[in-house]
């Protein structure tokens, strides 16, 4: 039984704070896209010749979806890991299928959101420092929250998937670093300019 002294309630600070982290991203890439759109405003991001939100709010990737701004879809979707978020720290109990469906967004998110990094730097050509910061704390929080949601059961009581869990728990930040590696090296590759060294 999961009480507010519970390991549950340290992943749900977790939760609500990278949420929050990301919503207000998300909340900033739709303000600016739209005083862009609407006053031609240059996006606050727009600092130099690699670093442009506004080249990439223009792109068609960041209108993938039904035509509409992808940071729409950052605003009402990053609402969900800040009142999950919450909701542990109140010692809440979710159904299995509610916390396999809250897995399965994350992860479609963490995929969507390497897809945008793939554009942005190897076609777009320009970097969205708001963006990057979304790809940087969804990475953060998903892996984590993946081994923590098996070991505790929530994905499923099998013994092979709470095993899988609590032996993993403590080597997420592998697939955090190889993400930031190859962010990083990629980003180096396509904007040696970016780099003095």
């Amino acid at each position: 039984m999961n009480t507010p002294q519970s390991p549950a309630r340290g992943m749900g600070w977790f939760l609500t704070i990278t949420g929050l982290v990301l919503w207000f991203a998300a909340y900033t890439l739709t303000r600016e896209g739209y005083l862009l759109a609407t006053q031609g405003i240059t996006p606050s991001c727009d600092i130099n010749p690699f670093f442009s939100c506004g080249d990439v709010m223009q792109s068609w990737q960041a209108t993938v979806f039904f035509g509409a701004p992808n940071q729409l879809y950052g605003v009402a979707g990053y609402v969900i890991p800040v009142v999950v978020g919450i909701a542990l720290i109140q010692g809440a109990k979710f159904a299995r299928w509610f916390w396999v469906l809250f897995t399965v967004g994350m992860f479609a998110a963490w995929v969507f959101l390497m897809w945008l990094f793939y554009h942005a730097v190897f076609v777009i050509g320009f970097l969205c420092l708001y963006c990057m910061v979304a790809w940087a704390v969804h990475t953060i929080v998903f892996w984590p929250w993946l081994s923590w949601a098996m070991s505790r059961g929530l994905l499923g009581r099998g013994s092979g998937i709470v095993t899988l869990g609590r032996s993993t728990l403590s080597f997420t930040w592998i697939p955090i670093a190889v993400t930031f590696a190859v962010i990083t090296i990629s980003i180096r590759v396509q904007f040696p300019l970016l780099f003095p060294f």
